[in-house]
């Protein structure tokens, strides 16, 4: 099983949707019915079903907008910094973050997708 059919299964048993409802590009707060208890459940989820210790700040980006008014305080430039406490996604995948910032939560399926693949390889 792919790494994101574990992820899938995980959001898709937590939250009792249906598999199509859950792609790559799917924004987990914006798309699924996701409440802050449910980030609880896919952490243990992962946990168990994909074998990785999972940070929940990380994986989850709660706290990225601090992060991002963090660069701008210290005169950092944000997506270097940005990589830095997320170094499981690429620039180019936080620049399309930061991109769509104003849209709403930013965390989208392919993102916990790249937490797991970067946490097996670590």
């Amino acid at each position: 099983m792919s790494i994101f059919n574990q992820v899938q299964s995980v959001i898709t048993e937590v939250l009792e949707v249906e598999p199509e409802e859950v792609t790559p590009e799917t924004y987990v707060m914006r798309d699924l019915p996701t409440e802050s208890i449910d980030l609880m459940e896919y952490g243990v989820g992962l946990t168990k079903e994909c074998g990785v210790s999972v940070h929940d700040d990380t994986v989850f980006l709660k706290s990225f907008r601090t992060h991002i008014a963090e660069a701008n305080d210290k005169g950092l430039e944000p997506v270097t910094h940005l990589v830095g406490v997320y170094p499981h996604l690429s620039s180019d995948r936080i620049k399309e973050m930061l991109s769509t910032i104003n849209k709403g939560p930013v965390l989208q399926v392919r993102d916990i997708v790249a937490y797991v693949e970067h946490a097996k390889r670590a």
